[in-house]
């Protein structure tokens, strides 16, 4: 299983985020670092089990701003609804 601990208190933009996932799930060199693009990937290429943890969960909208956290925190609970491979945790 893959892991992918993401701490929201060191994080200050989406960018940071896509990092993350772009180098926990080996997405692609064409991946297009934007929510659309990460939903498609973690729907279409994470095929085997993975875990997504989000720390600090809380400081998420302060640290990134309010639109981009609701996009992240909703494209991961679509994602996870649509694949039965990937948990997503979000932790205070």
């Amino acid at each position: 299983m893959k892991t992918l601990i993401i701490n929201a208190a060191a994080i200050d933009s989406m960018d940071q985020i896509h990092d993350r996932f772009y180098a926990a799930f080996d997405f692609p060199e064409c991946y297009g670092e934007n929510l659309d693009a990460l939903y498609d990937y973690l729907c279409e290429i994470v095929k085997e089990d993975a875990e997504i943890k989000i720390r600090n969960s809380s400081v998420l909208e302060q640290n990134i701003g309010e639109k981009e956290a609701s996009g992240l925190r909703r494209v991961l609970a679509d994602a996870e609804r649509e694949n039965p491979h990937i948990t997503v945790v979000f932790e205070d």
